[in-house]
């Protein structure tokens, strides 16, 4: 991983298999925030998961909460549907100045090739369900905020 030592943050919802049961439970994970950027750069965020079932090779959407709108989803980039992003992001998209790179099947990073300071806000990881119920988180959240002085 190209995480610069940054530590993990794990969201896990949902309650643990009563004892004696090995059950495997979803959980998705996200670099650790806030992560303080520098306009202009480049910057990767890395999402996993684990404990899922279903087809080695997951899907990814990322999404980004904007501080202006807190509570509405912006959706920015998924790694199976080209008509995912919003329209603010679908030029910055298909010029790959935004987008998905997998590492393995279950772990991937968001690049951001260039960022514009309408990049900061709440960003989510999202993996859409390949089990055969919802047990586990099946996304998380961190922050990228702030400005950095060269």
């Amino acid at each position: 991983w190209r995480t610069s030592g940054a530590a993990c943050q794990e969201v896990t919802l949902g309650s643990f298999p009563p004892t004696g049961m090995a059950l495997a439970q979803r959980q998705v994970t996200v670099q650790e925030g806030p992560l303080y950027r520098t306009e202009g750069s480049h910057i990767t965020l890395w999402c996993k998961v684990s404990g899922y079932q279903g087809p080695a090779e997951q899907n990814f959407q990322w999404s980004i909460y904007l501080p202006s709108a807190p509570e509405r989803e912006v959706q920015i980039v998924s790694t199976v549907d080209p008509s995912f992003p919003y329209a603010i992001y679908t030029q910055r998209v298909r010029s790959r100045g935004i987008y998905v790179e997998r590492v393995q099947g279950d772990a991937v990073l968001l690049h951001i090739t260039e960022l514009q300071d309408r990049d900061a806000g709440e960003y989510e990881c999202h993996t859409p369900n390949t089990d055969e119920r919802y047990f586990g988180s099946y996304s998380a959240k961190m922050n990228l905020v702030g400005k950095l002085s060269c």
